[in-house]
């Protein structure tokens, strides 16, 4: 093809991030916020954004790992938008990771091969993480909601919430500190980080029960419980103990850091009918967001 688009969600996690890392499972779900990659044919290899050459970025890395696969000799030309807000906990590098080799893969090969796209994907999201689990890149890929392990990858399952607050602290922060912090709280306490583990292990499977009845006040619970051993392990902060005081004072029955935590952005459960009362009064301190869940994944966009 001589010129494509795609988009693709950004995500929360809903409960389990940072024990994920330990192969204990975490339940995510896309949202309706999405990236947008554009592109069309270019005579001069590698990917470019006007006369720039795009180098070690998620994008232009994500787009040559699968021209390299494909053997596409011609570069092309980029252009890039995103509703998601940058490095919030909100999965906006995997979203332009994952849209753009789906955007490479028509370029190359005319459709949408899903398995090139997920390790390109990944490939693109190392420039940023390093060593990523593979969670964003999957649910950006994919779309809905599931279940996700590092060992057994992602698992689709039904999530009956449609709609959750997120909450922006404003701070921004770098996931490898946050598991960094995590990592050396497992080093100096081995005995409570297995303790943990086997809770959090537990705390899913309540989860999952939850959602059969969709018990939202059970799942507050739950979700509380989640962020205290998050605090417990080091990755909370002022602000997103902030804000999980100011949700349930308004009205939620449960809050907690979704993503890398140390700021970034918390996640708010209540009743559908109460979020937007309890938006206006987090709105007073913080950026809202009223986000749906289970959004569609990769797909092919007009251009």
């Amino acid at each position: 093809m001589k010129k494509a688009a795609t988009s693709a969600p950004g995500k929360v996690i809903l409960f389990g991030e940072h024990f994920v890392v330990y192969d204990k499972p975490a339940i995510v779900s896309a949202i309706h916020l999405r990236a947008r990659v554009e592109a069309w044919i270019h005579n001069h290899p590698g990917v470019w954004v006007g006369n720039r050459r795009l180098l070690n970025h998620p994008a232009s890395r994500a787009m040559e790992y699968v021209f390299e696969k494909t053997g596409y000799a011609l570069g092309v030309r980029l252009k890039t938008s995103s509703d998601i807000p940058p490095s919030v906990g909100l999965g906006s590098s995997a979203s332009i990771s994952v849209a753009s080799a789906g955007t490479a893969s028509l370029i190359a090969l005319g459709r949408i091969d899903k398995e090139l796209v997920r390790i390109a994907a990944v490939e693109g999201e190392k420039i940023v993480h390093f060593n990523p689990s593979g969670i964003d890149t999957s649910i950006a890929l994919y779309g809905g909601g599931g279940l996700y392990t590092r060992s057994g990858g992602f698992t689709p399952i039904e999530i009956p919430l449609k709609k959750i607050l997120i909450i922006d602290t404003g701070k921004t922060r770098r996931t490898g500190e946050m598991v960094k912090r995590v990592r050396e709280f497992m080093e100096k306490n081995k005995e409570r980080f297995n303790d943990i583990l086997t809770r959090e292990e537990e705390l899913i499977g309540e989860v999952i029960d939850a959602f059969r009845g969709l018990d939202l006040e059970r799942l507050g619970r739950l979700m509380l419980e989640n962020q205290n051993l998050l605090r417990e392990v080091g990755v909370s902060s002022l602000e997103i103990e902030e804000a999980v005081k100011l949700a349930l004072n308004a009205g939620a029955y449960g809050a907690k850091l979704t993503g890398a935590g140390g700021g970034g952005c918390v996640i708010c459960l209540a009743e559908e009918d109460k979020m937007q009362e309890i938006s206006k009064i987090i709105s007073r301190r913080f950026k809202v967001y009223l986000a749906g869940l289970s959004a569609e994944g990769l797909r092919e966009e007009e251009i």
